[in-house]
């Protein structure tokens, strides 16, 4: 390597490093947010709690509401796509109730995660702050699960007359969402979390025998 090619341009951190100073803004402001909310918490703040000066931090975001965005996604549609890609994507096709039971699993896991349960705690504090953000934070997660939802009425895995796509997101992730707000943040007990788990779960177990057809349902396709 010459001196040349092994040379940064000044100011610009290597990538790996990059990396690590973007990751520990955003720990910082979610330890933060969590306890001050967003109105409480300041670009200054955030910067001091890393010990970093402003400047460092608005390499990465331009603003403070840049920050609070990329806090928002982690704890919505970020932590949703994560856990459905651990899944075989094979699954949702061969058995929608199977890969429903395992995507609930994964959601609760990771719901009670320390650094998770700190996002819900910032999710319950945004709604005040700025309910219209957590809203699309939902919605964004709904168009996904709808998405899904949309192919399996499209292979005929369920019935076209139990609900539009979006209407079938919206019975199986407003519940679990206003359970996780009410059970799984970050003060919540261990005995709280569980009951969380245990109402996600069992609400997964229901929309699975109210939207996906029977072998008695099946049966009497087969015989019109």
């Amino acid at each position: 390597m010459t001196p040349e090619q092994g040379r940064r341009r000044p100011g610009r951190p290597p990538k790996s490093e990059a990396t690590d100073t973007k990751g520990a803004l955003l720990e910082a402001a979610m330890d933060l947010f969590a306890r001050h909310g967003y109105a409480g918490t300041s670009v200054r703040a955030i910067a001091l709690a890393t010990g970093l000066s402003e400047s460092v931090l608005y390499r990465h975001f331009a603003n403070k509401q840049a920050i609070f965005d990329e806090v928002l996604f982690q704890a919505g549609v970020g932590l949703f796509e994560s856990q459905r890609d651990l899944l075989n994507p094979e699954l949702a096709i061969s058995d929608p109730a199977a890969f429903l039971r395992a995507l609930a699993q994964n959601m609760v896991t990771a719901w009670t995660r320390p650094r998770n349960r700190l996002l819900t705690s910032i999710l319950v504090r945004a709604i005040g702050d700025s309910h219209l953000q957590v809203i699309t934070t939902f919605k964004a997660a709904q168009d996904e699960m709808s998405d899904l939802i949309a192919l399996w009425i499209g292979a005929g895995l369920i019935p076209r007359d139990r609900g539009t796509p979006q209407e079938l997101a919206w019975e199986l992730l407003a519940p679990t969402a206003f359970v996780r707000l009410l059970y799984l943040h970050a003060e919540a007990d261990e005995a709280t979390q569980q009951t969380g788990r245990d109402l996600v779960l069992g609400h997964a177990e229901f929309f699975i025998a109210r939207v996906l057809p029977t072998p008695t349902d099946k049966e009497t396709e087969q015989g019109e």
